[in-house]
């Protein structure tokens, strides 16, 4: 049942014995008539197709001028794609991950300071066979080989390549790769989609000329396997280009087909011209039939056997769309039903267990970049509909169930708004955005303004200063692919900017390692320096107090690894979480704020927290330390140059961020230390970091920009550097501080206070003037924690004490039971509420907690905390809170909290056996060659495996998977078995699972503990005891 077909490619000399000859296709099927009308009433669609956009090297984008190149005749466009039988390249050197990359044979390197990844100017209609030095406009190779000279010149590459002093260029290799990239895919985009627009046959005719002309040329597993991107058909080798971008290719090529098919079917020019250059394609039947059998199907197949394997979402997507485009339920094969099988019941195809994909909050594993390739399993679930209304014989819809109504995937949508900051500017979380030169004006807003909100299941908190002009976030995520080692790092939004941008997209692969993907970059906090990879499971958000003038988040996570079986020995870190503030100016402009951050961290001898503004080619304005230059070196030592290998001093070889900060000076701070950035913009804009030291910490500065260019777009850095005895404890705390021309903070000091916090961290009290009266902040470790001065009283993690003209305006306290100022104080019960789960309800979502909730007419919208004893402890919001009986309320939350389904197909003791075909990609569990299994990254530990058979409901301890940053493994099937949390016999297993063996794994289950954090804001406070839970 959950097998695929076996489908082989076929070509036009296979159609003899099979029951059709001739084109299985015959009129359109992908683009509906009501697509096909928004298209002729979209300005900007026509002006693009017909004007043509930049055409990036990506087979995914770009568009060629339709209205300029249909005037092109067709041998112009036949010999635009160089025959496949040459070797296609990313890099002249062919070499796109070597350090080391070939540049130009005259300026070497130094083309990679213009463009890290692209650097060579290719313009196919200009400068056909020929690729353009970026620095000196000498072209290469010397030779004219579109016109038959392989020898000419200095430079010459008969399509082999050139070497120069022993080293290979493939000059027409590049050339090659980009004309297909940039001309080919782009003109069949554009000329297709014109003719749509228009009507104009002429514009069907050439889009006829470039599909015939890539089926000629396209590679199959029989006759032409030396024709893929990396020599010899085989898995990862990419068709006419690489493993990726081949996806995006066939699916441009499918809707190219489906809008010109009714035309081509009437052209007997094309029928002509391909006679010429093909024996045997005398009619349409013959030309169409040729280019379905040469280009569709071993597309398909090429899919199906990975040779073709992109990013989720992009392969379901041109498979959908092939699927519905042939519209075929011949004898041959690959077909309709193939794919569709493929679809559902392939290692690749996801969508019988689509959920995997994501998690509770509609996120994914990767970049929230790289996250948006799940969009089109939108599209897919469109085309997969259309594709069983329109089959001769009606799907199993058991079989091939709707995939839209799947809740993660629906909440997708929503995650897409969430990583929004201000409106304005993607949230950049791993491998996304990244550091470029500020906007001389604010860029617009887009999109509704939104609450403060937490995405649990990707670990990334928001908070929102209403109307959102006011943005901090915090990620305590862990990701799986395109991620960089950045626990807790933030970010903050203000005046219009990003004042703290993520370091974002490696310049170069060569040195993302070096650079990009560390910790250090990502303004967090290094421990001994250590920057091998981090958890990937996702942290716990511990605080969450939104909704007035103040807001708190705090969120947990372990950074380092520690693995006996795989010996991983990080740091012995016992404690590594942040709290950030985000508080409202009373009388100030909507965007103008302030934040607080607080970042705690024991373990290890020597922590550095690293910060940087945004990018400015003024000096940082440093104040309150002296500074004293390093002189020479780099912040890995003075002994070691710029980009220089260094051994530690356990003789560990290192390429890191260390060895890439320049300029480095050093000094003890003051009583407050601060520094201040001051970027280009239109109107004045600046980010003063104020950072207040609660022990000995010193101030280092240093400089560094991406390795690949060390002198473009260099960022000035600030570090907080505490060092000690093993185990010191550091707390680092920073005000941020935005403003226009001048600041509104007149003054910040920290008080004498006292008090004791069982958490062992010093009290944090501080007070932040104004022109018009001052705020205080007080902060501890703990909700036990006590800050006690002149006047004033916190019991608890925070509160805050605003005056203004020598009046009380406001307090807040979060997460505590006093904060007292005079007579005034603000109170919450000693017990904050908690209880356990001791039922659930999965198809409603509902839980019903026994313990004292409080009021259940004050739960809806709050944060619900799920404690399941495994890694983290989860957050939900409550959508609906009713009695559910003597000391019982019910809840209904935001999500079924499902990790992941699967397939039991076979038992051990304590370990359930999951489907052949069934991928997992959140699992972490690793078992080692020697049998031992490391569960450092146990994303399911404390889930409850249930398969909807009342009583079955069995605590994991996690599913086997692979460790971090293994995204060539992520999608592996067949391996992602669950280890139960008690050796439950083989037999007991089977008779539990065998009539239902189609599972489920929950984050939340009978026996969890619960908890809701409480809070209490008040306004124009008097002196009566208030407050209340929130």
């Amino acid at each position: 049942m959950y097998s695929v077909r076996i489908a082989v490619p076929v070509s036009i000399a296979l159609c003899a014995g099979v029951a059709v000859c001739g084109p299985v296709k015959t009129t359109r099927t992908l683009v509906t008539d009501e697509e096909m009308a928004a298209w002729r009433s979209d300005a900007g669609m026509r002006n693009l197709m017909m004007n043509g956009d930049s055409s990036p090297f990506c087979a995914a984008v770009g568009h060629r001028p339709a209205a300029k190149w249909v005037e092109k005749d067709d041998e112009w466009l036949w010999k635009l794609m160089l025959p496949a039988s040459i070797l296609r390249t990313h890099t002249v050197g062919n070499d796109p991950f070597n350090p080391n990359k070939l540049g130009c044979p005259v300026h070497g390197a130094a083309i990679y300071s213009t463009n890290a990844f692209y650097p060579w100017v290719v313009d196919c209609e200009n400068l056909p066979g020929k690729i353009k030095c970026p620095i000196g406009g000498e072209t290469y190779p010397s030779n004219d080989f579109q016109a038959g000279d392989l020898t000419s010149g200095p430079y010459p590459d008969d399509g082999t390549g050139c070497v120069v002093d022993g080293k290979r260029y493939y000059f027409i290799g590049l050339y090659s790769h980009h004309a297909y990239n940039t001309g080919v895919v782009p003109a069949v985009r554009s000329l297709s989609r014109a003719y749509s627009l228009t009507g104009d046959p002429r514009y069907a005719h050439k889009t006829g000329v470039l599909l015939l002309k890539v089926a000629t040329e396209y590679p199959n597993s029989t006759d032409r396997k030396n024709r893929t991107y990396i020599p010899g058909y085989g898995k990862g080798s990419g068709m006419i280009t690489d493993v990726v971008w081949s996806s995006g290719a066939l699916l441009t090529y499918a809707f190219a087909y489906d809008e010109t098919i009714e035309m081509l079917r009437q052209d007997k020019e094309l029928v002509a011209f391909a006679s010429s250059r093909v024996p045997g394609l005398d009619s349409t039947d013959t030309v169409l039939q040729y280019i379905e059998d040469n280009l569709f199907r071993p597309g398909i197949q090429a899919i199906m056997d990975q040779n073709i394997r992109p990013n989720v979402g992009w392969g379901q997507h041109a498979m959908a769309a092939m699927a519905l485009m042939l519209n075929d339920y011949t004898d041959r094969h690959p077909n309709t039903p193939d794919i569709m099988d493929w679809l559902y019941y392939s290692e690749d195809g996801k969508l019988k267990f689509l959920g995997n994909q994501f998690l509770k909050d509609g996120s994914s594993y990767e970049s929230t970049g790289y996250n948006d390739m799940r969009e089109p399993f939108f599209k897919v679930g469109e085309m997969v509909k259309r594709t069983k209304a329109l089959a001769p014989v009606p799907y199993d819809e058991q079989r091939y169930p709707d995939i839209l109504g799947n809740e993660k995937l629906q909440r997708f949508r929503d995650y897409k708004a969430a990583i929004r900051a201000t409106g304005r500017c993607l949230i950049a979380v791993g491998d996304a955005g990244g550091v470029v030169n500020v906007p001389k004006t604010p860029p617009g807003r887009g999109g509704p303004v939104r609450p403060s909100e937490f995405l649990d299941g990707y670990g990334l908190a928001v908070l929102r200063d209403a109307p959102d002009e006011c943005d901090a976030t915090l990620f305590y995520g862990g990701l799986r692919g395109h991620a960089h080692y950045d626990p807790l790092f933030i970010g903050f939004h203000a005046i219009g900017y990003d004042l703290l941008p993520n370091i974002g997209y490696p310049q170069s692969w060569s040195f993302a390692a070096a650079w990009e993907w560390s910790l250090i970059t990502h303004m967090t906090v290094a421990v001994d320096r250590n920057e091998t990879p981090c958890s990937t499971v996702v942290g716990s958000l511990r605080v969450f107090d939104t909704g007035s003038t103040v807001q708190v988040m705090e969120a947990s996570k372990r950074p380092y690894r520690k693995s006996e079986p795989r010996g991983e020995n990080g740091p012995d870190v016992t404690d590594y979480r942040r709290m950030v503030v985000l508080l409202k100016i009373p009388g100030a402009a909507p965007d103008e704020c302030y934040g607080v951050d607080i970042f705690r961290v024991v373990g290890g001898s020597d922590h550095l927290q690293s910060w940087h503004g945004p990018y400015t080619v003024k000096p940082v304005a440093v104040e309150g330390v002296v500074l004293t230059p390093q002189g020479q070196g780099t912040l890995a030592g003075p002994d070691v140059a710029y980009g220089q290998h260094y051994k530690d001093a356990r003789g560990a070889d290192h390429c890191d961020p260390y060895c890439h900060l320049k300029n480095v000076a050093r000094g003890p701070m003051g009583a407050v230390t601060a520094a201040t950035w001051a970027p280009e913009t239109a109107a004045p804009i600046h980010l003063r970091l104020n950072f207040v030291p609660m022990a000995e910490v010193e101030l280092i500065r240093a400089d560094g920009g991406a390795p690949i260019a060390p002198d473009k777009d260099v960022l000035q850095w600030a570090f907080q550097h505490a060092a000690g005895e093993p185990g010191l404890r550091s707390q680092f705390v920073t005000l941020l501080e935005p403003y226009r021309e001048s600041r509104l903070i007149r003054g910040i000091r920290r008080l004498e206070v006292t008090g004791a916090d069982p958490s062992g961290y010093a009290p944090v009290a501080l007070e932040v003037a104004f022109a018009d009266g001052r705020d205080l902040l007080l902060a501890t470790g703990d909700v036990q924690g006590e800050v006690k001065g002149e006047g004033f009283r916190l019991l608890g993690r925070f509160g805050v004490i605003r005056e203004r003209n020598g009046q009380v305006i406001e307090m807040h306290l979060t997460e505590g039971t006093l904060l007292e100022y005079g007579e005034r104080r603000v109170t919450l019960p000693a017990a904050p509420p908690r209880g356990k789960i001791v039922a659930v309800t999965r198809g409603q979502r509902e839980i019903t907690i026994e313990g004292a909730l409080g009021d259940p007419a004050a739960l809806a919208g709050r944060r619900l905390m799920i404690d399941n004893h495994g890694e983290r402890v989860s957050s939900y919001t409550i959508c609906k809170a009713e009695p559910a009986g003597e000391g019982r309320t019910r809840l209904t939350l935001d999500s079924n909290g499902v990790l992941s389904e699967g397939l039991a197909v076979g038992y051990e003791d304590g370990v359930i056996l999951n489907g052949p075909k069934v991928n997992l990609p959140f699992a972490g569990l690793v078992k080692m060659q020697d049998g031992r299994l490391d569960y450092s990254d146990c994303f399911h530990s404390g889930g409850h495996m249930e398969n909807g058979t009342p009583g079955v409901s069995l605590k994991v301890r996690g599913v086997i998977g692979f460790p971090y940053q293994a995204w060539a493994n992520l999608h592996i099937a067949g391996t992602n078995h669950v280890h139960l949390a008690e050796k439950v016999p083989a037999d007991t297993l089977k008779k539990q699972f065998e009539a239902q063996p189609e599972f489920a794994i929950y984050e939340y289950g009978v026996g969890d503990d619960v908890s809701v954090g409480q809070s209490a804001h008040v306004t124009d406070a008097v002196a009566a005891t208030s407050g209340g839970a929130r």
